[in-house]
């Protein structure tokens, strides 16, 4: 089996920037559900047709699809694979648990006013899709992305009611992922207010 880091979170609370983070530093694949789809949308394909208007709508997508992406993207003799986005139902945690091993889990915590915020102030690059955050992680020059000049956009689903519609799904169906993973043992909460760096800190002593 594979060893597998997963982290947890409201959307906006920083997942995806810690999740990158540490798999560059281990060496492991980072694993965006998100972002797997939004290029399966972007390429045209048939799953992408699919769930198109599942994210448009802040839903989330049918498990079967989610474990088909999760299988077909794994690369080649991979060490091991950081999770992020993944699971966000019970069937998908349980699927989780039978198929790999789980390291830890950390769950990042924030309310919803702030992640509320912090989604609306998200930007991705249009060209290489790099993400920034107006409030917490701006571009040097308003609207351009540092690494490669492309223009910023705000993703369809970062707006109006289908933020609120995402925050909806994940106290109704993700939130309950806590309980789960803290019988497990390998659950460890850290405040997601807290800089980017000092988590980063936190996360590298809980792994040691």
């Amino acid at each position: 089996m594979i060893d597998v880091i997963v982290f947890l979170g409201i959307q906006g609370s920083g997942k995806g920037t810690q999740a990158k983070l540490l798999a560059e530093k281990t060496g492991y694949q980072h694993v965006n559900i998100g972002d797997l789809f939004r290029q399966q949308i972007a390429k045209g394909t048939e799953m992408g047709l699919k769930v198109k208007a599942v994210l448009a709508r802040g839903d989330l997508v049918v498990d079967e699809l989610v474990f088909l992406l999760v299988n077909t993207s794994l690369e080649e003799d991979c060490p091991g694979i950081v999770f992020d986005g993944f699971p966000r139902t019970l069937a998908q945690a349980n699927y989780l648990v039978a198929n790999y091993r789980l390291k830890k889990v950390f769950y990042l915590d924030l309310s919803e006013e702030d992640a509320i915020a912090r989604i609306e102030a998200r930007r991705v690059c249009s060209v290489c899709g790099e993400t920034y955050n107006l409030l917490s992680a701006a571009p040097k020059q308003a609207d351009t992305c540092d690494k490669c000049g492309g223009k910023l956009k705000q993703r369809s689903d970062d707006t109006g009611d289908a933020i609120r519609q995402r925050v909806s799904e994940f106290y109704t169906q993700t939130f309950a992922l806590k309980e789960f993973f803290v019988h497990t043992g390998l659950l460890s909460t850290i405040p997601a207010s807290l800089g980017i760096k000092e988590i980063e800190q936190k996360i590298s002593r809980e792994l040691i």
